[in-house]
């Protein structure tokens, strides 16, 4: 279908979860107007590195659009000017302000992956996706369906830019809706499509209680078309008490509207969590996309996962920026992804907010629940060099703190899987896990970088040791040029015989004060009248000369006695 080539040679070029870091180079002046030089580099894999000029009018004209999705979000502009706003030092000002701005957009999480954030900084890539709309070309592939209908294109509802959804109705009950979305593949995408179908249909056919299996139609080459139960909403709805259907930034950037569950709830929540996690280890199913947005809520005791066809269609994690900071000693498997969301939700439950950062030592334990012993082992820094922990230990560690209660029934965590499936399970995962490593190693490689730099580059903000190394090294360099300076005056000093030991004899009893004495050198012979005294060159010492052999040449018999 030619109407989707374009878009989709987008994915080939652009991941979603990569990073961006925006400088702001210089300013210029452009028709009257100052314009800011911005350099954008988006890190990965290979960094791609491109400049966007703005003025400080497109910075107010995002923030007018981000607060109608929120009023909470700031980016902290400098003021307006009307007078003088080309004078430089004003313009300094507002640069170094806008830089600021810049850092609050690519740092947080929620922004960073908003489409207004990225259509910004990023207009080649993502302006295209907030002009589209796909309302008519997803109606076209449902034009042979006859369960589903149409009803509605959604705003943005998930974090997903290259995720459209829409509002359907089931045509045998048009009461009920379902939530169809419209995703793109991503590019951790391994199978060719005939293989891509065969997991795809492998997947439908799950049946577990604790997993929404979603029904998968047929799409275009490089698309997928899946259709979910809309339910209560997810288990982050739940906590910022929202609806489902609303903006993501509209229903998340408000942190103040977090609320506590009740610990039942919520020590029903986590048993739910875990034996789903549990049934999709131990069935090698590969998930890695475990958050609070992907926990469906069923009713006020009940839960699913959802989203298990994401690896399968080559799409990256909601917390990849943060998994490729922690390093392969932490992060070594897809489970260990699903092990580290399930650290968040933790900590969303006890600390009542979001963790916004990939690692955290202290919590507050703000619950009854004593929680703080699983996410110090879970969320704990790459420092610590701690591997982490499986479910099936974590089960085991809350069963014996009497938490949950034993799943007796071993066939609840089995599930028949074709052979050929199997195998497409494993190179899913090993492809979503191999650019996670690429990222890994290069995220290391710079710390090395930026580290021996410092050393080079600023040997003051050495440790102790290394400063105190360098001290007793130039030390001991100086008192060896004083030595050798003493030894080199002493033997230029030497001018007659008399003096040659004397001065040796000073020097090794300055410099080798621990070794024994040398022994002492012959006596000189004994000088006569007729003795020549050698002409010495330096003119430095021909005083001396003349008063050596003035007293070599002294007679005693002609002094003569004073009378008085």
């Amino acid at each position: 279908m030619s109407i989707f080539e374009n878009s989709a040679t987008l994915k080939d070029k652009v991941d979603d979860t990569h990073p961006l870091k925006c400088t702001i180079l210089n300013s210029r002046n452009t028709s009257g107007y100052t314009e800011y030089v911005i350099e954008v580099t988006r890190t990965g894999g290979q960094n791609y590195t491109w400049k966007i000029f703005k003025r400080y009018s497109d910075f107010v004209k995002l923030q007018n659009m981000l607060y109608k999705m929120s009023s909470k979000i700031s980016l902290d502009l400098p003021p307006k000017k009307y007078i003088g706003n080309m004078d430089r030092k004003l313009v300094m000002q507002r640069q170094n302000a806008l830089q600021s701005s810049l850092n609050t957009m690519v740092e947080n999480l929620m922004l960073a992956n908003s489409l207004l954030i990225r259509s910004f900084l990023d207009p080649e890539s993502y302006s295209e996706y907030c002009k589209e709309s796909l309302f008519q070309k997803v109606g076209m592939v449902l034009r042979g369906n006859r369960e589903f209908e149409l009803s509605k294109e959604l705003p943005n509802i998930g974090w997903r830019l290259k995720r459209k959804s829409f509002l359907s109705k089931w045509k045998k009950d048009p009461k009920q809706e379902l939530l169809l979305s419209w995703t793109e593949c991503g590019p951790d995408l391994s199978l060719k499509q005939l293989d891509l179908v065969t997991v795809l249909k492998s997947i439908s056919s799950i049946i577990h209680p604790l997993v929404d299996i979603p029904v998968i139609l047929p799409s275009p080459e490089g698309y997928t078309l899946s259709v979910h139960n809309i339910q209560v909403g997810s288990l982050r709805d739940l906590l910022y008490q929202t609806t489902p259907l609303q903006p993501f930034l509209k229903k998340y950037w408000d942190t103040s509207s977090h609320v506590y569950l009740p610990d039942q709830t919520m020590v029903s929540y986590i048993k739910q969590i875990l034996y789903g996690l549990k049934f999709l280890h131990d069935n090698h199913i590969p998930y890695g996309h475990l958050h609070s947005g992907n926990v469906l809520v069923c009713d006020i005791e009940n839960i699913k996962l959802t989203g298990i066809e994401n690896s399968s269609l080559g799409l990256p994690s909601y917390y990849r920026s943060y998994l490729v900071q922690l390093g392969k000693k932490r992060i070594q498997s897809l489970n260990d992804v699903d092990i580290y969301g399930f650290g968040h939700i933790l900590y969303e439950f006890t600390e009542n907010e979001p963790l916004t950062r990939p690692f955290c030592e202290h919590f507050s334990q703000k619950t009854s629940l004593n929680l703080t012993k699983q996410m110090k082992t879970i969320l704990a820094p790459p420092s610590s060099k701690l591997l982490m922990p499986s479910v099936n230990s974590i089960i085991t560690n809350l069963k014996h703190a009497r938490m949950i209660e034993e799943q007796k029934d071993p066939s609840f965590f089995q599930c028949k899987i074709p052979a050929l499936v199997k195998e497409h399970y494993i190179i899913i995962a090993e492809k979503c896990m191999s650019r996670i490593f690429e990222d890994q190693k290069k995220i290391a490689l710079e710390k090395r970088h930026k580290k021996i730099y410092k050393i080079i580059h600023d040997p003051e903000k050495c440790t102790e040791a290394t400063q105190s190394k360098h001290f007793d090294f130039h030390s001991i360099k100086n008192r060896s040029s004083i030595d050798i300076n003493n030894r080199s005056h002493s033997s230029s000093s030497n001018s007659t015989l008399t003096s040659t030991g004397s001065d040796i004899i000073a020097v090794n009893s300055s410099s080798l004060a621990s070794n024994p004495p040398p022994p002492p050198p012959p006596p000189p012979p004994p000088l006569s009248t007729t003795t020549t005294i050698p002409i010495i060159s330096s003119q430095s010492n021909n005083q001396r000369m003349a008063l050596l052999s003035s007293i070599n040449l002294f007679d005693t018999n002609k002094l003569k006695k004073i009378v008085k």
